[in-house]
């Protein structure tokens, strides 16, 4: 006669749970990524814009000689990027490095046997 009782839970349960939060965690991954993809781009166009100003305001230079304004429009241009320049590096580096933490999930995933959860099963 058996005096205790112990209950476990179903292994497919588990499985589905492990597989549920490493999908959130990956999806939380994948939000910031495209998050600092898309700050990136906007500073991409930004630098990109701030360059084509710096070439007119170099060629103004050239063509009516060097104003008090141009030379003060010429000093923010580029102060303004290499600011850009050291944001966009930044965030090129975040973005290796969530683009390295979305594998390592995966990586653990497969290695553990968590894999991709099936929808139907939720």
């Amino acid at each position: 006669m058996a005096l205790f009782s112990f209950r476990t839970r179903n292994p497919e349960r588990d499985r589905q749970t492990d597989a549920r939060r490493f999908q959130n965690l990956k999806q939380a991954i994948r939000d910031a990524l495209a998050e600092t993809e898309r700050e990136r781009d906007g500073f991409r166009r930004r630098y990109d814009d701030a360059s084509v100003d710096a070439a007119f305001s170099f060629e103004n230079i050239e063509n009516e000689g060097a104003t008090e304004r141009t030379l003060a429009q010429v000093d923010n241009l580029t102060q303004a990027l290499t600011r850009f320049s050291q944001r966009i590096d930044l965030l090129e580096k975040q973005t290796l490095f969530m683009r390295e933490i979305d594998e390592a999930i995966t990586r653990f995933e497969n290695a553990n046997g968590i894999g991709q959860m099936d929808p139907k099963s939720d």
